[in-house]
């Protein structure tokens, strides 16, 4: 994996990240709407609750299935940020981290840093060659 792959890996993440958060959400609203079913069921009828239960149960195990992910997802984000943090030469680093870690476009680097565009793609390629994998 080259320096530039790792670093886009933050990219990638935070999109796995937004739709992992997504689908909790929709877990947890819907174990609200199956344990408001529970409330309205009457006791007598076992086999509902037992289907209601198994539902919560499959509920809770996909949350803490998705829950794992995102904690690994987030060990790549940490990584990336970490190894961004240890490049010395500031405009570098700051390149790599709006680029990478904030996701912003060349055009706006250039203009956060107040060099050239093409400045910024030499610092960038500067930079990467010092990011150790």
């Amino acid at each position: 994996m080259t320096a530039k792959e790792f670093l886009q890996q933050v990219y990638i993440a935070n999109k796995e990240i937004d739709a992992k958060l997504e689908q909790i959400a929709r877990l947890q609203s819907l174990a609200t709407r199956t344990t408001s079913a529970i409330k309205g069921v009457p006791s007598g009828d076992s086999a509902t609750n037992s289907r209601i239960e198994n539902s919560i149960v499959l509920i809770h195990e996909k949350t803490a299935q998705l829950s794992a992910e995102l904690t690994r997802l987030l060990q790549v984000s940490e990584k990336v940020a970490v190894t961004i943090a240890a490049v010395r030469n500031d405009k570098e680093r700051m390149i790599l981290e709006y680029r990478y870690l904030c996701f912003f476009s060349w055009e706006n680097i250039s203009k956060m840093i107040n060099v050239s565009l093409s400045s910024v793609f030499k610092l960038h390629n500067k930079a990467l060659k010092k990011i150790l994998i």
